[in-house]
């Protein structure tokens, strides 16, 4: 919640309510990420996390500027969206 994610994602039951990108509540189970375009594998969703228009440019996320000590947390916690 505090790098921005919620601004623009939902995830029930929590103060994420954006309705700009997609509901993040099954992330974790996904088999893909990026309308289809990568694996949801640890490390290809901390590059999109990180910098989804390297990936597929155009897309509506922005860069994210999440210290590199706090990407192992957050990918935790949505791998376990499930």
């Amino acid at each position: 919640m505090s790098v921005g994610c919620a601004a623009c994602h939902t995830i029930p039951g929590t103060d994420a309510d954006g309705v700009v990108g997609p509901d993040l509540t099954h992330i974790g189970r996904r088999l893909t990420l990026g309308a289809a375009t990568i694996p949801n594998t640890r490390g290809h969703l901390g590059g999109w996390v990180v910098n989804s228009q390297t990936i597929k440019p155009g897309n509506k996320m922005p860069p994210q500027k999440i210290a590199a000590e706090e990407l192992p947390a957050l990918l935790t916690y949505l791998e376990s969206l499930e």
